[in-house]
C-alpha cells in the first residue's frame, strides 16, 4: 500500500505538467479554429482564454526551478564539533546510508535532512542535516540519538530523493489554483478543475509523508531503542511549547523598549533547569496534546506515533544515554546565540543587547509606562488622586467594564473599585521605578515580581487599597510617594529613566 501511494503521488506530480499542456493546447486549438471562421469572435475568445493559458504556462515553467539554497543557521565542521559529527556518522553507518555532507545548527526545536538532487531525484548532489540547538539543550543523549536516527532513516528509506520536487509540485499546483481565483466564469471553471486535482494530489502526497514518518520512527527505535524513541517524541512536544514560551515571554520582553538579551542560550538553560518549569514540563509529558490530525498533515499525531512504536518490536536502549545531549556539542549556549543571529530580522539586529536582569527590568518598566500613560491620559498622578478624593472613580476605571444599567453613584464607585485598584497600581509602580524606589526582578519560575525599597514595602498595598476604596483616602499613598521621591506632577514617559 505504501509503494502504491508513493507511485500514485509520483504519477499525479508527473501528470500535472501534462494537464497544463493539455489545457494550453486546447486553448490554442480553439483560437486557431475561431480564427478560421471569425476574427472578431477569435479576439473575444482570446480575451477570456489567453490570461488562463498564460497563468498555466508560467506555472509550468517554474515547477522545476530550484529553491533558494540559503540555509538558516550555523554550519559546523567535524573539526569544530567532533563529537556531534562522530555520532551522526556512527548512526548513518548503522542505518546503512551515507552521512550528510554538511551539518547546520539552527534555532528551532526540530531536526531535518535534505538532499540536493538532479535528474528528478535520481542523482544526489549533496546531503544536508539541520539540527535545532534548543533540541540539543533539552534532550538526553539517548533521545537525541533517536532524533538523529529518525532523520537518517529518511535517507536510508530514500524519502528525501523526491521531497524537494514534491514540495515544488505542491507550490506550483497551489499557484495555479490561486492564480485562477478570479471573477471570470472560464477562470473559475478551470480553477475548480485544478482545485479538485490539487485536493487529490495533496491527500495522496500527505499520506505518503505520514507513512515516511512512521518508517523513519522504526529506524529511530531500532538504532536508539524503543523507549528512547518514544520519550524523544514526547519530549520534543514539551520542548516546542517551552521554547515558544521562552521566546515570547522572556527573550522578547524588552523588544518594545529596544532591547534583546545578550545571551539567549544562558537564559534558555536557566528556564529548562528551573524546578517550577521542570514540573510544568513533566506535566506536559504526562498529558500530551490531544490535537487531532487531518489528512492534510505531513506528520501523524505524536500519540499515534508513540502507540505504533510501542506496538512494534521492542529494541533496548543503549547504555549511557542518560547524560545530557549538550555534552555532544561544544559551547551549546554560544551556538544557540550564533544560530539565532542568522535568522534575526533587520529590526532585531538594531536592538541593544543587555543581561537578563536588566532586560526584564527595562521591558517591564517600558510596558508599565505605556499602560500608565494610557490610564492617565493628559492627567498627572496627583490629578488622578484628586479624582479619587472627589469620588469620581469611574473616570479612572477600565472603559470596557461598564457598571450595571441604573446603578447609583455609590454603586458605580464600588463597581469601579477593582479596575481602579489595578490601574492605579500600574501607574504607581511606574512612578516608583522611575525614581529608583521600585523594580521588577527576573524570575524563571513565573512572572517578574515587583518589589519596592524596604521602608515603603509594608505600606504600599494598604495605601493603594485606601486610595481606591469607595470612600477614598489618598493621604497615605500621597505620603508614600513623597517619601519615595516621586515629584509633584509626575507623568510617565516612555524614555528610559536610569536611576
Amino acid at each position: 500500500m505504501k509503494s502504491f501511494r508513493g507511485l500514485l503521488a509520483a504519477v499525479l506530480l508527473a501528470g500535472f505538467p501534462l494537464l497544463v499542456l493539455a489545457f494550453v493546447g486546447g486553448i490554442v486549438a480553439l483560437e486557431v479554429l475561431a480564427l478560421g471562421h471569425n476574427v472578431i469572435a477569435a479576439v473575444k475568445l482570446g480575451i477570456i482564454t489567453v490570461p488562463v493559458g498564460w497563468i498555466l504556462l508560467k506555472t509550468l515553467l517554474t515547477v522545476e526551478r530550484a529553491t533558494d539554497d540559503d540555509v538558516p543557521g550555523v554550519q559546523v565542521t567535524p573539526e569544530s564539533q567532533p563529537a556531534l559529527w562522530a555520532l551522526v556518522r556512527e548512526l548513518a553507518a548503522e542505518a546503512g546510508t551515507r552521512p550528510p555532507d554538511e551539518i547546520y545548527l539552527d534555532p528551532d526545536v526540530n531536526a531535518a535532512v535534505t538532499e540536493r538532487t538532479s535528474w528528478l531525484g535520481l542523482r544526489v548532489l549533496r546531503r544536508r542535516m539541520i539540527i535545532g540547538v534548543p533540541l540539543i539543550m533539552g534532550l538526553r543523549q539517548d533521545q537525541f540519538r533517536a532524533v538523529l536516527a529518525h532523520e537518517l532513516g529518511h535517507y536510508s528509506n530514500k524519502d528525501t530523493r523526491f521531497a524537494a520536487l514534491t514540495y515544488r509540485g505542491r507550490k506550483s499546483i497551489a499557484r495555479v489554483v490561486n492564480g485562477l481565483d478570479r471573477d471570470g466564469y472560464f477562470e473559475r471553471f478551470v480553477g475548480w478543475l485544478f482545485k479538485q486535482y490539487a485536493k487529490l494530489y495533496f491527500v495522496v502526497s500527505m499520506s505518503v509523508c505520514r507513512a515516511q514518518e512512521l518508517a523513519a520512527d522504526a529506524v529511530s527505535a531500532r538504532l536508539a531503542g524503543t523507549d528512547a524513541a518514544t520519550s524523544a517524541l514526547r519530549e520534543i512536544e514539551a520542548l516546542a511549547v517551552t521554547w515558544r514560551f521562552f521566546m515570547n515571554n522572556y527573550a522578547a520582553i524588552g523588544w518594545e523598549a529596544g532591547y534583546l538579551p545578550d545571551r539567549f542560550g544562558e537564559g534558555y538553560r536557566a528556564l529548562l533547569t528551573d524546578p517550577t518549569r521542570a514540573e510544568q514540563m513533566e506535566e506536559m509529558r504526562r498529558n500530551p496534546s490531544e490535537d487531532e490530525t487531518s489528512r492534510w498533515d505531513t506528520h501523524p499525531a505524536t500519540r499515534d506515533r508513540v502507540a505504533t512504536l510501542e506496538a512494534g518490536t521492542r529494541f533496548p536502549v543503549r547504555p549511557g544515554g542518560e547524560h545530557p545531549a549538550t555534552e555532544l556539542l561544544t559551547g551549546a549556549e554560544k551556538m544557540l546565540d550564533e544560530a539565532l543571529f542568522t535568522v534575526f530580522s533587520d529590526e532585531a539586529r538594531t536592538k541593544r543587547r543587555t543581561d537578563w536582569q536588566s532586560l526584564v527590568a527595562i521591558g517591564r518598566r517600558h510596558a508599565a509606562a505605556e499602560a500608565a500613560a494610557e490610564i492617565l491620559g493628559e492627567r498627572t498622578l496627583d490629578m488622578a488622586l484628586d479624582l479619587l478624593d472627589a469620588g469620581r472613580h469611574e473616570e479612572l476605571a477600565d472603559p470596557d467594564a461598564a457598571p450595571p444599567a441604573g446603578a447609583g453613584p455609590r454603586a458605580r464607585r464600588e463597581f469601579a473599585v477593582v479596575s481602579v485598584r489595578r490601574r492605579l497600581a500600574v501607574v504607581v509602580h511606574a512612578a516608583l521605578t522611575d525614581v529608583g524606589a521600585g523594580r521588577w526582578s527576573l524570575s524563571w519560575s513565573g512572572p517578574a515580581p515587583f518589589t519596592v525599597d524596604e521602608p515603603l514595602e509594608d505600606g504600599l498595598e494598604p495605601a493603594l487599597d485606601q486610595a481606591t476604596a469607595a470612600e477614598s483616602d489618598t493621604a497615605p499613598l500621597r505620603a508614600l510617594l513623597t517619601a519615595a521621591g516621586v515629584p509633584a506632577g509626575y507623568r510617565p514617559t516612555l524614555t528610559l529613566v536610569r536611576s
